[in-house]
């Protein structure tokens, strides 16, 4: 079995320091990752530890407001790449890695979706 790693605990550390110290706003951004770990704890095979850290790190450096934007765009993103490969009789995924959909999702909101 193949394992996905996303490692960047120490960049989640480092960033959660410089925020609390210079900008507490950011830390309303954590309540999506404490969500995502939460699912991630209750049904481990839902959700990727890379994604919990991922989403964490997302809301500490864009807010709170904008990671809920990213999470919208990456639920489309995925839903769309589910239904074509229904649509091209392909079985579809019963996981899917989030990370590349969060990536999309970012991306959107950066060039204004």
């Amino acid at each position: 079995m193949t394992e996905r790693r996303i490692s960047n605990m120490l960049a989640i550390i480092v960033l959660h320091a410089l925020r609390i110290v210079c900008s507490p706003d950011y830390l309303w951004g954590l309540i999506p990752g404490a969500v995502f770990f939460l699912i991630f704890m209750i049904s481990p095979r839902s959700l990727g530890a890379g994604d919990v850290k991922r989403v964490a790190l997302l809301g500490l450096c864009i807010g709170l407001e904008r990671v809920v934007v990213v999470l919208l765009v990456m639920c489309i993103f995925v839903f769309l790449y589910q239904g074509g490969r229904k649509l091209l009789s392909m079985d579809a995924q019963p996981t899917v890695p989030l990370a590349p959909f969060l990536t999309l999702g970012l991306l959107g909101i950066v060039v204004g979706l």
